[in-house]
């Protein structure tokens, strides 16, 4: 830390009557204080079944994702099989360099880790999922980088139907309960990518991709 904002925070604690480096104990008690009062103004979801409420959200007609139950991660490639053979997609796809997805038996689908600017489907994996929003929490790592999110056509995402929650403040109350350094990405991804500024007429596709499938495991 530089000089100049050791200074300035030292300002701070002495004006505020606190002195020396803040107790972590203290900052989590204040911290889940602050998640507290937030549950006062949550909107009620219409029911505590997260699963129902999340996929209502991301296929609605506004969102416009598509959602498959499976049961494991064995059956992800049959899964992603059948959704590119309906979509008449090719049977290729960009992969994370995560070692458990590479190690899957993806059968007919030809997998390759590079992105193509013009990459027809990817895969990546989403942390969590928000029911109040339909929202997927993206975040960046060595095995899950950003631009398998953004770059192609059709975007797939794994999600652990465990890690969806109710709310925003859930999502955050999870993650720090992690203990986990913040990433250096942290993206939430709500329905697929659309903009209507061209004379009203909704696009989809103009700042990501054109089709968001998710894949809930468990």
């Amino acid at each position: 830390m530089n000089d100049a904002r050791t200074k300035m925070l030292d300002r701070i604690r002495t004006a505020i009557g606190r002195s020396g480096n803040p107790d972590p104990t203290i900052i989590a008690s204040e911290a889940e204080k602050l998640l507290s009062q937030s549950r006062k103004t949550q909107p009620a979801l219409k029911t505590q079944d997260f699963i129902s409420e999340f996929i209502a959200k991301v296929t609605s007609e506004r969102l416009s994702a598509t959602v498959e139950l499976i049961a494991s991660e064995k059956e992800i490639p049959s899964a992603i099989q059948k959704y590119l053979e309906a979509q008449n997609a090719a049977l290729q796809l960009a992969i994370t360099p995560d070692p458990t997805l590479q190690s899957l038996d993806w059968g007919k689908i030809e997998t390759h880790e590079a992105l193509d600017p013009n990459q027809g489907s990817a895969v990546s994996r989403a942390r969590w999922g928000i029911a109040e929003t339909g929202s997927l929490v993206l975040t960046s790592s060595p095995t899950q980088p950003t631009l398998y999110a953004f770059l192609p056509l059709r975007h797939i995402v794994i999600l652990p139907k465990r890690n969806v929650v109710g709310h925003m403040e859930d999502f955050w109350r999870e993650f720090r309960d992690t203990n986990e350094l913040m990433p250096r990405n942290i993206n939430f991804v709500t329905g697929v990518s659309g903009t209507a500024d061209i004379e009203s007429k909704l696009v989809r596709g103009a700042h990501g991709p054109r089709q968001l499938h998710i894949l809930l495991v468990g």
